[in-house]
């Protein structure tokens, strides 16, 4: 297929991925036995050692649940959601200058991308791990195996809070068993015939031994525990700074790169109304086929705009002018921009 990105197909085309999709097995796998070695060894133990701790209790084990559906789930939608992918144009005559009255260049403005040929509209860019100009785009997920952008940055957002409140929670249940396998070890009497400072080192010796055999009692929990501590700082802190730029309706790209520095943001609505419009405004339509197996069929060059004078280029509508048309077809006959699977 003559798809210009970077994405991976899968069953026949009617499942489309970013350029990790790999890292994004790995991703689901780690989290699957994370979960595993929760619900079948973790929990168990609580309920046998210390049944009446929180941890333990009906409403944590169904909220862990639904915290582990929800992580799950949004992750998947995330990762094969379009991310708003701008089609590109295979020509060689460059598209055409738009004039909307939009300026052309600088930060807030129309640039025009080599590798797509097209002028991809304000806060958009070319991401080079897909290979395709994203609109308002925020960054490449390696461990979603995709870009995230205007049509699944909220789904991504859910997804980051899911997990981080599941790392969190999996992290204290880990804590408590070795606490309390810790504190359950039995400790030598101390010895009145010695000294206060021989005492002591033994005392110390006797609580790192206690430590140790802590550690070695329980590996999975020690692992487990360890892993979900590192990813509830990593992951806690990602979903902070991305509430902060949905608070001032920026995006990481425009935040890392300082866009807003010396600039107005126009999306910028007020606190309340940017978190409205993140997590329940209306989403655009895909400007790409929701299907690639059937056959992709582009516009010959007498039918492309910028051959017709005082014709103007809509470069972000999901039209046949500078994006796919399609019809049906077997898996096997796909074609795009002229050339065959």
């Amino acid at each position: 297929e003559a798809w210009m990105g970077n994405h991976m197909f899968f069953c026949g085309g009617k499942i489309m991925m970013g350029s990790d999709a790999p890292l994004f097995l790995i991703t689901n796998f780690t989290i699957i036995l994370a979960l595993a070695i929760y619900f079948f060894v973790v929990l168990p133990h609580l309920n046998h050692t210390d049944p009446n701790h929180w941890t333990t209790h009906p409403i944590t084990f169904w909220f862990s649940v639904l915290l582990s559906v929800l992580t799950l789930v949004f992750l998947w939608l995330a990762a094969t959601t379009d991310a708003g992918i701008l089609p590109p144009l295979s020509s060689p005559i460059k598209a055409p200058i738009p004039n909307d009255g939009t300026q052309i260049g600088g930060p807030l403005g129309y640039r025009y991308c080599t590798t797509c040929n097209i002028f991809r509209p304000p806060r958009s860019k070319h991401c080079n791990s897909c290979n395709v100009c994203v609109s308002k785009f925020d960054h490449h997920c390696p461990w979603v195996g995709n870009c995230i952008g205007e049509r699944n940055h909220r789904y991504f957002f859910v997804f980051l809070i899911a997990v981080s409140s599941l790392t969190i929670l999996v992290t204290c249940a880990c804590l408590r068993i070795l606490y309390q396998a810790y504190e359950d070890a039995i400790t030598p009497a101390n010895d009145d015939t010695t000294g206060d400072a021989e005492a002591n080192a033994k005392l110390e010796m006797y609580a790192l031994a206690k430590l140790w055999n802590t550690i070695v009692s329980l590996p999975s929990v020690v692992v487990l525990g360890a892993f979900c501590l590192a990813c509830a700082w990593t992951l806690t802190s990602l979903t902070c700074f991305h509430a902060v730029i949905v608070s001032i309706a920026q995006t990481t790209n425009e935040r890392v790169r300082g866009v807003y520095t010396a600039a107005t943001n126009e999306a910028d609505e007020g606190c309340f109304r940017n978190w409205s419009n993140t997590l329940f405004g209306q989403v655009p339509p895909s400007q790409i086929p929701s299907d690639f197996s059937e056959i992709m069929i582009c516009g010959s060059r007498e039918e492309q705009p910028w051959t017709t004078t005082g014709q103007n280029v809509n470069l972000t509508s999901g039209t046949s002018n500078g994006s796919v048309r399609s019809t049906a077809a077997s898996p096997s006959s796909t074609t795009m921009n002229g050339t065959k699977r």
